[in-house]
């Protein structure tokens, strides 16, 4: 694997930094100061890298996700809702720190659009598209919320097989 560049370094120190301060104090309190001198680096750093405090838990969880879905791809598990839905469950699961401190910091809207620009209706699609992925997205977004706010009750595998068939069931309709 190759070294880090400076600029991944930074970037991910900020990503540290933020993480390491919501676990301490509301995140709408945190300012960008304490931020770039928690991670130990300059506002200009901030600013070329990220253009908010969401944006760093946005870019974040993308990554991870997209790292996560690269090896599931690889693997030849995505082949259908079922598998699509366990490894988003699987995910949270695994990365359920950062998903816990967005909840306890009243973020589930950043949750909620990280999974709109991974599942969601792209515009270039056809309506029929756009709604059969949007209608996706919903339903995942809604079991995994749920699930979330319950402390995540039951396994990743329990819920995709519920969220499948849900989902199943309603474009058996459609």
């Amino acid at each position: 694997m190759s070294k880090p560049t400076l600029n991944q370094t930074i970037k991910h120190r900020i990503n540290q930094a933020l993480l390491e301060l919501m676990a301490r104090y509301d995140f709408h309190a945190i300012t960008i100061t304490q931020i770039t001198q928690t991670a130990g680096v300059s506002r200009v750093s901030f600013y070329r890298n990220f253009s908010s405090k969401e944006d760093i838990l946005i870019k974040a969880l993308r990554s991870d996700i997209e790292q996560h879905f690269y090896r599931t791809a690889q693997s030849g598990q995505l082949t259908n809702h079922r598998e699509l839905f366990m490894a988003i469950f699987a995910f949270v699961e695994q990365k359920g720190g950062i998903v816990d401190l967005l909840y306890q910091n009243d973020l589930s809207h950043i949750f909620l659009a990280f999974i709109r620009e991974c599942c969601g209706a792209k515009p270039e699609s056809d309506n029929h598209t756009a709604y059969h992925h949007s209608l996706n997205m919903g339903v995942c977004f809604g079991a995994l919320d749920e699930w979330i706010r319950r402390g995540r009750q039951g396994t990743a595998a329990e819920m995709a097989d519920k969220v499948a068939q849900a989902l199943a069931t309603i474009l058996a309709k459609w």
